[in-house]
């Protein structure tokens, strides 16, 4: 696993992802067919979080990019910091707010993606030669969407979680 700028997640991510102004994707909703699931309660949170890893394959890499925090006071930076540090790394999540994590490292991207919805963060999703991508809110919903070659992607990301409606943009 890698920590990456937001200049090196850009880098990464090519043209295959939109921006905004700010250099940050833009959530998935924006494409024309994406799913709505709403977080579940902490003690399902390790189970969602594995189906929402599991949802994102096939894939080389992942790349979890932070793109908000600090909205809540829920936030615990100490448990973080302590899991970022475990990989070697001391930067600030400002500094670096995006993770690559390779294929298997899906392990390791479950725990990221599970303290950054206890915290209550913004993240992105983003496979690499894969078919899907994902958006955690701090709003505690997942958008998820799949490309245009593959829609029934987002059906079966539906099935997978309870409360999961798909919406069509175009």
């Amino acid at each position: 696993m890698r920590f990456l700028t937001d200049d090196e997640a850009r880098s990464r991510c090519g043209e295959v992802v939109a921006m905004d102004a700010k250099g940050r994707p833009i959530h998935p909703s924006h494409e024309p067919l994406h799913a709505h699931a709403p977080l579940p309660d902490l003690t399902q949170l390790t189970t969602f979080c594995r189906k929402l890893e599991r949802s994102l394959q096939p894939r080389e890499a992942c790349l979890l990019w932070v793109t908000a925090w600090g909205i809540w006071s829920s936030e615990n930076f100490h448990l973080y910091y302590r899991l970022r540090q475990s990989y070697g790394d001391q930067r600030l999540l400002d500094e670096a707010p995006a993770h690559l994590f390779l294929d298997y490292e899906g392990a390791d991207l479950v725990s990221f993606v599970q303290v950054g919805i206890i915290c209550g963060w913004d993240m992105h999703l983003i496979p690499f030669v894969g078919y899907a991508r994902a958006f955690v809110s701090h709003d505690e919903f997942v958008e998820f969407a799949a490309d245009q070659a593959n829609p029934e992607l987002v059906h079966e990301f539906a099935a997978r979680f309870a409360g999961a409606q798909i919406v069509g943009n175009g």
